[in-house]
């Protein structure tokens, strides 16, 4: 009888686990129902456009695959990116996840995202920066819809009066010293006008703006391989670089406590600002300004800062194929378009660039032929979050007047310390 009672129980146990399975399979799409993916994105422009792609998205794959994204405030500027190591952390990542171009290697190197080769549908159709960024060990983790770069803005009116004639051509941009003396020139401190605007803050902002100075000198900030910074961010090319940019502040030809509209107000004459500035100067009719090239080193070659935020798909993916699906979704030509227009930002898509007919003439055809001709990436390193933020925190102070060298010599020694810790 106490036989046949435990035979008894061991099959009701054995239809409990068979049951509980059955219902994870169909809950996560391996039975009946639908795949069910998910995905988190920073709350920001391209969400209402977002929402749209995904129930475009479950309409098609009715039955076979759901998908559900997440919107997640940024709150501080790490608040989502924090979000994103706790659920590394306890194995709660979504399926695809939003990421800013710089945390490519890291996240890759600290297995959150895993490679995509293969799995992208025409590939040869994105910009070959957006392709750069988001590569890692050689390996693709990362594709995204939009890109960005950073330009000249100026003051139409003022260069005039001045009697200086911004280049209309990528082969006629402003070296150093022509962008140097222009900004002298339209410097008036009597009426408190300033040659050029910068924003100055201790964020990802400072690396991103001043980076193609560096490049543009011959300047590095890290080891092609991204184990190194010391003789790279703290090298003469790259000291000589900072030394140039300071002497603007130095000098008074720029504002170190600027308002946040001195440019739209008349109060700088040029502004050295992000691709995404132009649909704020809409706003201002009473300003007329134009968009020339980022100043180039006198011996160097043109470049520009790109980088934006992509999606990655997630290690803790159980539908690697249906994921996939997904981001080929995301990434058509239409839907590019979509979001590229809906947050006034170059396309990444090569095809998708080519429907938006406003960028092909002035001034949104300087931002164009940057993306396309002279995009450089951020530095490629699992510590970039320290170079990042130890550079930006060393600009600031050169920027009031610190000794280059020194201050780049720190950068070095803590970013360096930063990857010997994690090797």
């Amino acid at each position: 009888m106490k036989k046949a009672l435990t035979l008894g129980m061991a099959f009701v146990l054995l239809i409990g686990i068979l049951s509980a399975c059955s219902n994870d399979k169909s809950a996560s799409g391996d039975g009946d129902g639908p795949v069910k993916l998910t995905l988190w994105h920073p709350e920001g422009d391209t969400t209402e456009a977002y929402k749209e792609i995904i129930k475009e998205f479950n309409k098609e794959n009715k039955g076979k695959i759901e998908a559900e994204i997440t919107f997640i405030p940024r709150g501080n500027k790490y608040a989502y990116e924090d979000k994103i190591s706790a659920a590394a952390t306890s194995n709660t990542l979504p399926d695809l996840l939003s990421l800013d171009g710089p945390n490519v290697a890291n996240y890759a190197d600290a297995g959150i995202i895993q490679p995509i080769d293969g799995l992208i549908k025409d590939q040869d159709d994105f910009v070959p920066s957006i392709i750069t960024q988001g590569t890692y060990d050689k390996k693709l983790y990362t594709v995204g819809a939009t890109e960005s770069t950073v330009a000249l803005f100026y003051n139409v009116k003022m260069l005039e009066d001045a009697g200086i004639k911004p280049p209309t051509t990528l082969e006629e941009a402003w070296t150093w010293d022509e962008f140097y003396q222009a900004a002298k020139k339209l410097t008036d401190k009597e009426k408190g006008v300033y040659g050029v605007n910068w924003t100055l803050d201790y964020g990802e902002w400072i690396i991103y703006f001043t980076g193609p100075t560096v490049w543009s000198n011959g300047g590095r900030f890290i080891s092609e391989d991204g184990e190194k910074t010391e003789g790279y961010v703290n090298g003469p090319k790259t000291i000589e670089a900072l030394e140039y940019l300071q002497k603007f502040t130095k000098e008074g030809l720029v504002n170190l406590q600027p308002t946040p509209t001195e440019f739209e107000d008349g109060k700088a004459a040029m502004m050295l600002m992000g691709s995404w500035e132009w649909t704020k100067l809409q706003d201002y009719k009473d300003t007329q300004w134009g968009i020339t090239y980022y100043p180039r080193s006198p011996e160097g070659e043109q470049v520009s800062p790109s980088g934006d935020w992509n999606w990655g798909m997630s290690t803790s993916t159980k539908h690697k194929e249906e994921t996939a699906t997904l981001l080929n979704y995301l990434m058509t030509k239409d839907h590019v378009v979509k979001l590229a227009e809906v947050s006034n930002k170059p396309a990444a898509r090569l095809s998708s660039f080519e429907e938006m007919k406003e960028w092909n003439e002035a001034p949104l055809n300087v931002l164009k032929n940057q993306v396309l001709k002279t995009a450089h990436p951020r530095p490629s390193t699992t510590s970039y979050p320290v170079l990042s933020t130890k550079y930006g925190q060393a600009v600031q102070n050169i920027f009031l007047g610190g000794d280059v060298k020194k201050e780049l010599d720190k950068v070095a020694k803590e970013t360096d310390t930063d990857i010997a810790r994690k090797k």
